[in-house]
């Protein structure tokens, strides 16, 4: 029952696709073939009109002009710009040219009347080009041509062979005439598509462009925000220290000077390469680069910190290494200078499908917590790598701040 269903509404579907592409036929406008076709007939029927006149007198004459007229009218009311329902201008086509040329053979029984055929015929194959019409046009023709010949007895005329070809020539014209113009407006349709996908590509790269410029902005400002904060938290800290250590010894408080120096000029290198867009530490492991990043933090700052690696240390992407560099950074960072944390342990877990890292201080922590520019960066670091971030703290229990990366990520980000 259900398969019977679906086949159904795949009729309907297809009938609506006719329906929708018939509609966008039928409102097409005019070819340029279109409007050299209609002088070309215009030509033809005033000939034909003057003939009638001089050639007929009496009733015959005008009821001859009327029908002419009335075949040169009616069967563009179906046929103009704009508006083209070929079923109904080929049957009216058919019907008043078709019985013109039967009555004409019948009245006059002349040969001549097969040149009147010529013309209709090449129209109604210009119109005949989708089903069934491409199939009941050559039909209606032989119809009619084989309706007028028996109407005028001329099978015996020794140029009936002759004339069927002119006629069946002007049909293959009037055919090939109208594929020609459909192929021309399945190309202006085409070459109409391409230019609007084009457009819409070029909006699309435009916002993929502004979009990645964000980014890369985003990127820059928490780079060196991450860079610098960490430098200036350890300069500030080490400077807050050095008086003390100045009055109680002169030599220690002389080398502790150059250290922070050293740590000025390793903290400017670091935001040279933030801003060339370099990944610091490309020739270290992620554990060697985390244990250098806290004995360098614990040197300047007074700080206890612990590093626990749990699980087989396995090598991860730069852009992984990257990201988990900064978040301890900035961890680091936010535990001494807004928790005046002197305990903080770093714990790297490996697992199969993801890696953890937890960083945890003894800070004042926070009865409300808020998200400066630091986490937030934080977060959008990881979540980039499609992994997560939870951040807990209690007043005067410290922080814990976990990070969560699905390591399977990397190798389609890479």
């Amino acid at each position: 029952m259900n398969h019977k269903i679906s086949v159904w509404k795949l009729y309907d579907a297809e009938d609506e696709g006719y329906k929708s592409m018939n509609a966008v036929r039928d409102q097409r406008k005019w070819h340029w073939l279109d409007y050299v076709l209609f002088l070309i007939r215009t030509i033809w029927i005033t000939n034909i009109g003057y003939l009638i006149f001089i050639g007929t007198t009496g009733l015959n004459k005008w009821i001859l002009l009327l029908w002419a007229i009335s075949l040169y009218i009616i069967p563009h009311l179906f046929y103009r710009p704009g508006l083209i329902k070929f079923p109904k201008y080929v049957f009216a086509e058919v019907m008043l040219t078709g019985s013109a040329f039967i009555y004409l053979s019948i009245q006059y029984e002349i040969s001549e009347t097969y040149g009147f055929l010529f013309w209709p015929m090449l129209t109604v194959a210009y119109a005949c080009q989708v089903k069934p019409l491409i199939w009941l046009g050559p039909f209606l023709y032989i119809s009619i041509f084989f309706a007028g010949t028996l109407a005028g007895d001329l099978f015996a005329d020794e140029g009936f062979f002759a004339r069927f070809i002119d006629t069946t020539i002007f049909y293959g014209i009037g055919l090939c005439l109208g594929r020609m113009t459909i192929v021309n407006n399945a190309n202006k349709t085409l070459i109409a598509s391409i230019e609007e996908k084009n457009e819409d590509l070029e909006y699309y790269s435009k916002k993929i462009e502004e979009l990645t410029i964000k980014e890369e902005r985003n990127r820059v400002s928490q780079d060196l925000h991450d860079t610098v904060g960490h430098i200036f938290t350890s300069v500030i800290t080490s400077l807050d220290a050095l008086p003390f250590l100045y009055r109680a010894d002169k030599i220690e408080a002389e080398k502790s000077i150059k250290e922070i120096s050293d740590l000025a000029r390793d903290g400017l290198h670091d935001v040279r390469k933030t801003i060339h867009q370099m990944s610091p530490m490309t020739h270290q492991t992620l554990i060697e680069s985390v244990q250098e990043l806290i004995v360098d933090f614990m040197k300047h700052t007074s700080t206890d910190i612990k590093l626990i690696v749990e699980g087989e240390a396995t090598k991860v992407g730069e852009r992984i290494k990257f990201a988990i560099i900064r978040c301890i950074q900035e961890g680091l960072t936010n535990a001494k200078k807004h928790g005046q944390a002197t305990i903080i342990n770093v714990t790297i877990s490996f697992n199969q499908e993801e890696l953890i890292v937890l960083i945890e201080d003894n800070g004042m922590g926070f009865s409300e917590l808020h998200l400066g520019f630091g986490l937030r960066s934080m977060k959008d670091r990881i979540s980039a790598l499609a992994g997560t971030v939870e951040f807990y703290s209690k007043l005067n229990a410290g922080m814990r701040i976990t990070c969560h990366i699905p390591t399977a990520k990397e190798v389609s980000l890479s």
